[in-house]
């Protein structure tokens, strides 16, 4: 796996025969939108349905068993997928119909914003979902038995209302934990708003040295640190809750997607519904190749 980062759309100077991209919410997801739209033959907006529990492609629904069938197309293909604008149901939903057909060359591209949106006091990224004790995404979730051997890598960002849920949900000893934290931060300084947002979930259940340190736009160093707890914890149940930024789930996406059938990892989703205009401006363009 290796990254890239532009400056601008038209220094990355690629074509792709399929592009997929998610809902937009915000000024870089819009720009990602226009320049793959021009930059790939075809493109294909995909969106996860919380009720009917499937995939909208183009606004068609795709059952989760159907899916590998609908990417069937994409073989021979050079395919790219827009982080930026996905969740990650969508990401890694997408992923893993794609390495179960054999295509592990995709590419993902993710834009950084220039800003964040907030109020005097907090970020303004998303409402409240269904919490983490909802039935998460089918295909990724897998049962939680407390009484059984965990370990939980929580993908750490703003949002320490997310991971005081889930924290409260699992029910979990500190040893059982890593908290992955993203530094350097995107902007000098920006590393301040997260622990600030966490502070009090980690003083509370003393977790002052379970951080693993990975650029918050650093996809590799994640996927490196990902694989090395998965191989120290071989005998427990890896979950991952990806609540930070979409760099550092794309660096799970190795592991999610080579797990096993006898011992998968399981993902932690609590659907979080994101705010319009979440963000402002557009910053860095993060392409990740060779994810396999």
């Amino acid at each position: 796996m290796y990254s890239i980062e532009y400056e601008r759309f038209v220094d990355i100077n690629s074509h792709w025969n399929i592009a997929f991209f998610g809902t937009h919410n915000d000024e870089r997801d819009k720009a990602t939108k226009e320049y793959l739209c021009s930059s790939a033959d075809n493109s294909f907006l995909i969106e996860y349905d919380l009720d009917e529990l499937c995939l909208l492609i183009d606004n068609k629904q795709v059952q989760l068993h159907e899916l590998e069938e609908w990417l069937f197309k994409c073989k021979g293909n050079r395919v790219v997928i827009d982080a930026t604008s996905m969740t990650v149901a969508e990401l890694f939903l997408l992923s893993k119909g794609l390495f179960s057909l054999e295509i592990n060359d995709f590419e993902v591209i993710y834009v950084e914003p220039r800003e964040y949106t907030k109020t005097e006091d907090d970020f303004m990224l998303s409402d409240s979902g269904i919490g983490f004790s909802g039935a998460g995404v089918p295909s990724l979730a897998i049962p939680h038995d407390s009484d059984a051997k965990n370990h939980v890598v929580f993908l750490l960002g703003y949002e320490g209302d997310r991971f005081a849920d889930a924290m409260e949900v699992m029910q979990l000893e500190s040893e059982q934990i890593s908290l992955f934290f993203g530094v350097p931060s995107y902007k000098l300084n920006w590393e301040k708003n997260s622990y600030l947002g966490n502070m009090k979930v980690i003083e509370e259940n003393r977790l002052n040295d379970r951080f693993i340190f990975c650029g918050a736009n650093n996809p590799v160093a994640v996927s490196r640190e990902v694989a090395k707890i998965k191989k120290t914890y071989i005998d427990s149940q890896l979950f991952i809750a990806p609540i930070g930024t979409k760099p550092q789930a794309i660096g799970c996406i190795p592991t999610i997607c080579t797990s096993d059938e006898e011992m998968p990892v399981g993902v932690l989703w609590d659907h979080p519904k994101r705010k319009h205009g979440r963000t402002k401006g557009v910053a860095k363009i993060l392409l990740t190749k060779k994810i396999f």
